[in-house]
């Protein structure tokens, strides 16, 4: 399944052509064809294989998902797999997992052709531009490139934005009180970051090579741009290597909160057990059941007991007081 757009200077904008045409118009040069394929099937793999003179290695990887964003040049076209980010909201005060979408982009001289298993909504953007006749396909296959990875990377923006937001809240909750549900949102943060870490720093260097002006398809004049989003992408990575800095820092800071958290505790019940312990020796003596002792018939000797007692208590606390220990 498949979308087509079709810019001629004679004819004007045109979309959704039949293979004959689509055929017509890559024969064409100077006609600009863009075919977006969503989710491939025979008659698209005969369409990019024959009409498009695609290699196999490039229709495998559009029927193979990618881990990496990369460049390859061929004969006639250049082949760039990129990803776009999205993320979904949950019921835990988490931003939900960042889900990262393949789009796969095979540029020749007058064609784009675009692949994705999933709809993404930066390229449903230029599609709609182009439906209202925007001139962005005028501009030549590579200005088109352009547009489509410069929608994919602002969307970035207000995800890795929301991130940051969300790595200060979870920082300010360290250090206030901090449980295992904080723990939990850690792990997941650290998840995301590693996700965006994988793809983020790729994608800047394989688009930062079609920079370099090795490729005839990149007229000089535009390399500008794509290096625009190299250094968006850039800065980008620069923002996520420093919430991941934070995720290591605040996992360790965990680690410390939570003994400092333990060693208050212990020293809490530290105290308390030896504060007891002259208190249970007194009592166990005046426990046991010998008939002889000096103090039992003595009227006085239950309160003297306890006020020795009490005195005993408040020499300890005052003496753990003194020392800090409380």
């Amino acid at each position: 399944m498949y979308e087509s757009f079709l810019y001629h200077p004679d004819t004007g904008f045109k979309t959704g052509l039949t293979a004959q045409e689509i055929e017509n118009a890559v024969k064409d040069k100077r006609s600009l064809l863009w075919i977006d394929v969503l989710d491939i099937d025979d008659t698209d793999i005969d369409l990019l294989s024959g009409v498009f003179n695609l290699h196999s290695l490039t229709v495998e990887d559009f029927i193979m998902p990618n881990a990496r964003p990369k460049l390859e040049k061929f004969n006639d076209y250049l082949f760039l797999i990129v990803f776009s980010l999205e993320s979904s909201s949950n019921n835990n005060g988490h931003h939900g997992k960042i889900k990262a979408n393949e789009l796969d982009c095979c540029l020749s001289k007058n064609f784009l052709v675009t692949y994705h298993n999933n709809p993404i909504n930066p390229l449903t953007v230029c599609k709609d531009k182009i439906k209202k006749q925007s001139p962005i396909i005028m501009q030549g296959a590579d200005m088109l490139l352009y547009f489509i990875l410069d929608s994919c990377i602002d969307s970035y923006f207000p995800i890795i934005q929301e991130f940051d937001d969300l790595v200060d809240d979870m920082s300010d909750e360290l250090f206030r009180d901090p449980n295992q549900a904080t723990l939990q949102k850690i792990y997941n943060l650290k998840n995301d970051v590693m996700h965006l870490k994988r793809t983020i720093g790729p994608q800047a260097d394989a688009i930062g090579l079609m920079t370099r002006g090795d490729f005839e398809l990149i007229l000089p004049a535009n390399i500008a741009y794509f290096r625009n989003l190299t250094d968006n992408l850039i800065r980008l990575n620069d923002i996520v290597g420093t919430s991941r800095d934070i995720i290591t820092g605040a996992m360790e800071a965990y680690v410390s909160v939570i003994s400092n958290k333990l060693n208050e505790i212990m020293k809490t019940l530290t105290v308390i057990a030896t504060i007891m312990m002259p208190l249970t020796l007194i009592a166990s003596i005046y426990g046991m059941n010998f008939k002889h002792m000096p103090e039992i018939e003595s009227r006085v000797g239950y309160p003297a007991v306890i006020l020795f007692m009490i005195i005993i208590t408040v020499s300890m606390l005052a003496y753990f007081k003194r020392k800090r220990w409380l």
